[in-house]
């Protein structure tokens, strides 16, 4: 059997292939490059996830990031202090791979640091930082959520990792994730929340919805007093194989499961 997937009409290809655009570095090329209609659309975009991951409740008052890499050195981003859900084109900000600022009449998001150190550590070119309540519901109680059991969770994230507690906006935070992003394109913040990386920005965004949802899945599965089930061996390295497939990471040496054990109980296993 033929095991490639056909897709007619293909895949909308939404990344910025920044490797390929123009690398502006004087003050008249850097202007004329923010405000150019390929950026402009990016900018579009990145209004649209922060409406959608506001709509959904994972960002409140002001809470939340989303930044897209647009060049060698060069990094769009949300400004501070600016509610996701009613961005405009305008509040866009353009920074350089230091997080500084060079473009944008609001000041930048502190947190494009965690961005940046999450892009180069992955090679991702689009990252958002917001705060699900489900999966914040975990992070809080400083766990992740178990592997092995479904394999959307599986395919799309691998296994969460919990990058350690740290003052938001430091150094600190950004080298401990940009470390915890080798692992899973989504990861959680210990005490704080979760930053997704992807191809594109709504990749990032719908890799916060599947995490959040698994996590609303595994805490109302959690209530019936029931152990959850993990697949068989067979079936987690199948789950690794499309993750793989789909140009996803998945860590040389890594367990098959991250934990046997759910809610104070050690989880049954099932089929091969």
């Amino acid at each position: 059997m033929d095991k490639k997937l056909y897709i007619n009409p293909p895949l909308v290809n939404r990344v910025y292939d920044w490797k390929k655009g123009p690398q502006p570095k004087t003050r008249k090329e850097l202007d004329k490059f923010f405000k150019s209609p390929a950026i402009e659309k990016v900018k579009e975009q990145i209004c649209e996830m922060g409406r959608r991951i506001y709509r959904r409740g994972y960002t409140d008052g002001n809470g939340g990031n989303i930044s897209v890499r647009v060049g060698e050195d060069l990094v769009l981003c949300t400004p501070t202090l600016c509610s996701k859900g009613f961005m405009q084109p305008e509040d866009i900000c353009l920074v350089d791979m230091a997080a500084g600022q060079l473009c944008g009449y609001r000041p930048r998001t502190s947190e494009v640091k965690v961005h940046i150190a999450m892009m180069q550590s992955t090679g991702m070119n689009a990252c958002i930082h917001c705060h699900p309540p489900h999966c914040n519901a975990f992070l809080f109680a400083g766990i992740v959520p178990p592997s092995g059991i479904n394999p959307e969770a599986d395919i799309f994230f691998n296994q969460i990792p919990l990058a350690p507690y740290g003052t938001p906006g430091t150094e600190e935070v950004a080298r401990s994730v940009a470390e915890a992003a080798k692992k899973s394109n989504v990861v959680f913040m210990e005490n704080h929340g979760i930053v997704c990386g992807g191809r594109d920005v709504e990749e990032a965004e719908w890799f916060a919805e599947n995490a959040d949802a698994y996590c609303q899945v595994l805490l109302l599965a959690s209530g019936h007093g029931a152990p959850l089930q993990q697949v068989g061996k067979k079936s987690v390295e199948d789950f690794l194989a499309i993750r793989k497939s789909l140009g996803l990471s998945v860590p040389d040496g890594q367990k098959l499961y991250n934990t046997n054990r759910f809610n104070g109980y050690t989880m049954k296993k099932v089929g091969k």
